[in-house]
């Protein structure tokens, strides 16, 4: 989730290991691209094009207030597929207004144009928003806490000058002057820094909401990878269930395995928020599940849209159902790598949680842009 250096981690916490998988590619988005028709898309007539509808017109509200000359996403810069933010604008107007449900499929089929993009199928993964209990002080079980950015903080490149995940933990910074919340697990700890959201539940009901804030700069390292190597969890057995499982079962050698990802992230409470919607995204948006995509901004702008195809787990983790949504793409993450290359946002709390951690799927990103610059 990054705007103003806010950065959403991928919900796969071993993606590391998988980035470099069949189907994950690093060709250039802008080479060879073609148009295909709505027909070609699997699935099209079938997607509740309304809620599509709702979630692009949440990237319009940022995309509308943009120089027309401006590249859609100022760290994707211009590109012949995706044009400026004056070639969206017009699509975004007519989205900003009031469109019957019924007529969201044709809103789309007005504006865009699919375009294959010029890559294999790539690999899917997925993220979502953790539910844990905290309190507001630190007693009894609640010792582990989750801070705000020291006074004056700028992160550095590769964290140069500032204290490790471990120096912190162990008193590096004053945990008590920039504590938010404290809470009941360790684990719940570095998984909200690995999904960079979460929903912390009071012993009086009540419910903190927390978002990205910022990120010492140290490099991440991906703890499915110590695992393996250590031998700890079978490659083919990794997932964000299996190694909660492992460190909940070692937690003296969990706190090691930790340590190994020396980055850490620094969070702010999110207030007036709907409890319905999703955290912010890198966007500055609130995301929606299932149709808010975590992209490569080297490759794809945020605010772009994609018919995504591809297949996710069941929430007991028994079965596999086919995915092919419109989604739009409102955060990024930095094992996100690659123009075939995605995490969807699955939602808040356990169900979207056992989706998420066994995401993991071969699928394709095809992108709709404005029909006035789509290639012929």
């Amino acid at each position: 989730m990054r705007r103003a250096a806010r950065l959403l981690f991928s919900g796969f916490v071993v993606i590391a290991v998988l980035s470099c998988a069949p189907g994950a590619t690093v060709m250039d988005a802008r080479a060879d691209a073609r148009a295909i028709s709505f027909a070609d898309l699997p699935g099209w007539a079938d997607d509740d094009h309304a809620a599509a509808l709702a979630t692009f017109a949440r990237s319009c509200t940022r995309i509308a207030g943009l120089d027309a000359s401006a590249p859609l996403d100022s760290k994707t810069g211009t590109s012949p597929i995706y044009g400026r933010a004056g070639d969206w604008q017009p699509a975004c107007a007519a989205a900003l207004q009031t469109v019957a449900p019924g007529s969201a499929r044709g809103f789309f089929e007005h504006w865009f144009q699919p375009v294959r993009l010029a890559a294999e199928r790539g690999l899917l993964t997925g993220y979502y928003e953790p539910e844990m209990r905290g309190a507001l002080t630190r007693h009894g079980p609640y010792q582990t806490p989750v801070l705000a950015p020291p006074p004056g903080f700028a992160m550095r490149a590769g964290g140069a000058g500032f204290p490790t995940r471990a120096e912190i933990e162990d008193g590096a910074l004053d945990h008590n002057a920039l504590a938010l919340i404290w809470l009941e697990s360790p684990v719940d700890a570095f998984f909200l820094h690995v999904q960079g959201s979460g929903r912390v539940r009071l012993e009086n009901g009540e419910t903190v909401r927390l978002a990205f804030a910022a990120k010492s700069g140290h490099e991440y390292t991906s703890i499915g990878k110590v695992l393996i190597d250590r031998g700890a969890i079978p490659r083919e057995e990794v997932s964000m269930q299996t190694i909660r499982a492992w460190m909940e079962a070692n937690p003296v050698e969990g706190r090691d395995v930790m340590r190994q990802n020396q980055s850490y992230i620094f969070f702010r409470i999110l207030r007036d928020i709907d409890p319905e919607l999703g955290p912010p995204g890198a966007e500055g948006v609130n995301l929606t599940p299932r149709r808010s995509l975590a992209i490569d901004r080297a490759h794809h702008p945020l605010g772009a849209l994609f018919w995504l195809t591809t297949r996710h787990p069941t929430p007991d983790g028994r079965g596999e159902v086919p995915f092919a949504h419109l989604v739009v793409a409102q955060d990024t993450g930095s094992a996100i790598k690659g123009v075939q290359r995605g995490d969807i946002f699955f939602g808040s709390g356990d169900e979207p949680g056992e989706i998420a951690g066994r995401m993991k799927a071969e699928g394709e990103l095809t992108a709709l842009v404005p029909k006035t610059i789509a290639p012929r």
